[in-house]
Formats: structure tokens, sequence, C-alpha cells
């Protein structure tokens, strides 16, 4: 399976459907939540199915800076 830590969550998907996996997408977040928009896989994990399926785990980043 490909590396593919921080990539963006519709580009990991795109790249395991192609492979043919099946894809499971989990969010994760912190406490105090993040007002980001920018979807990230922090976890990849192969899961046990009759379809070859990976689990991927997201988080929200935010890339841009607060106008004051």
């Amino acid at each position: 399976m490909r590396n593919l830590l921080g990539l963006p969550l519709e580009a990991a998907e795109e790249l395991l459907t192609r492979d043919g996996f099946a894809v499971e997408a989990v969010e994760t977040r912190s406490k105090k939540g993040v007002d980001g928009q920018e979807l990230r896989v922090v976890r990849a994990l192969e899961v046990p199915a009759d379809v070859p399926t990976v689990q991927l785990t997201y988080s929200r980043f935010k890339t841009y800076a607060d106008d004051e």
C-alpha cells in the first residue's frame, strides 16, 4: 500500500480506488475542533474484509491565517 499520510482525503481515496481498494473514511478531531477546510489523511490502516479495504482517518487542518 502507498504512503498516504498528509495527502488530501479526496486524492488518497482516488489513489486507493485506482489500486483496487475499497475506502472507509473516519474523521478525528481535537476537543476544541478546528475551523479548517482542508481534510488531510493522518492514518491509513488495512482492515480485514471480503474486498481489500483501507480505513483512512482524516482531520481538518487550518492552512490559512486569520484576518484580525
